[in-house]
């Protein structure tokens, strides 16, 4: 009989108050953290990408996304098995959770602010960088709240870190393609893995270029007076502008798609202005005046994407 006596107080603990119902380990809601974007060498090299891009979390917990470097991204979670709305990024749209059902964006993300959502729906769920599609594409799968998580956060970082490690390499080995004669009159503006021909890429150079490295920035050419200078967007994944204010001025504030103004040749006189530069085309200026003029890409001038011409 005593057998008995000792087992059945164990017998309670492994069983809810004897009830026969087995007590289960709570299983409680946790933050994820996944990087959006990244960069390299004072912002010339980006990557686009989520980092992870595809995570697996339970109800109840959140996603914590932050912005690292200084390109804008967005985070935009549709209905489940929705596209986004079309057009460019809004402000911030709905509550700070997501059921499968309402439509949650950050607009533009802040360098280094999170933008946190409660996931409260079971379901597999694609969201979205506005600006960068169909680069940034991420995927969130939700299980039941109490299901058993298949990786942990030190897990999702250490294979976001390898992906990013790849995708900043790749940027920075696409400088090495540039197709044109170094220092000559023809430039890339901008440049990425394929060059404008190639499929879009997770990988980009903000960066002006003459050469087939990126050298002192920002970059510097020298033309003659009456001379003249192209640009071609070589990359595949982002618009860029070469744009020249009044001599010794910056540019106006001001949306970066601004139309295209000043014509063709340029003097330090008028703002001149290539308008939005699709991947693969291009843009000439003649200079007819000496001196030395600063000009900038309006989208990446944050980024550093700044150029300096000397005429004489």
């Amino acid at each position: 009989m005593k057998k008995y006596t000792l087992f059945f107080p164990l017998f309670c603990i492994v069983f809810n108050g004897c009830s026969g119902a087995v007590t289960q380990p709570v299983i409680a809601a946790q933050t994820w953290q996944v990087g959006a974007g990244g960069s390299a060498q004072a912002e010339a090299l980006q990557a686009l990408d989520f980092y992870p891009n595809a995570i697996t979390i339970n109800e109840g917990d959140a996603i914590s996304w932050t912005d690292t470097a200084a390109e804008p991204h967005t985070i935009s979670i549709p209905p489940a098995g929705q596209a986004p709305p079309p057009g460019p990024p809004q402000p911030p749209v709905g509550p700070g959770s997501f059921d499968g059902t309402t439509y949650v964006s950050s607009g533009f993300m802040r360098t280094g602010v999170p933008f946190t959502v409660i996931f409260t729906k079971a379901g597999t769920y694609k969201y979205y960088c506005l600006i960068h599609q169909p680069e940034m594409i991420g995927t969130i799968t939700v299980q039941p709240s109490g299901s058993a998580r298949p990786k942990t956060q030190a897990d999702y970082t250490s294979e976001g870190q390898a992906d990013l490690t790849v995708d900043i390499g790749a940027a920075n080995a696409s400088i090495a393609t540039f197709p044109y004669a170094s220092g000559g009159p023809h430039l890339a503006l901008g440049i990425a893995p394929g060059l404008a021909t190639g499929p879009p890429s997770q990988s980009t150079v903000m960066r002006f270029l003459n050469a087939p490295q990126l050298g002192t920035q920002p970059l510097h050419s020298t033309v003659a007076v009456g001379g003249t200078l192209t640009w071609t967007n070589q990359s595949n994944n982002s618009p860029h502008t070469v744009s020249f204010p009044i001599a010794g001025q910056t540019p106006a504030p001001g949306p970066p798609d601004i139309p295209a103004a000043g014509g063709s040749t340029y003097d330090g006189t008028v703002f001149t202005n290539s308008g939005v530069i699709p991947p693969g085309q291009s843009y000439s200026l003649t200079f007819t005046k000496a001196g030395t003029y600063t000009y900038y890409c309006l989208f990446h001038s944050g980024e550093g994407m700044i150029g300096t011409v000397t005429v004489q």
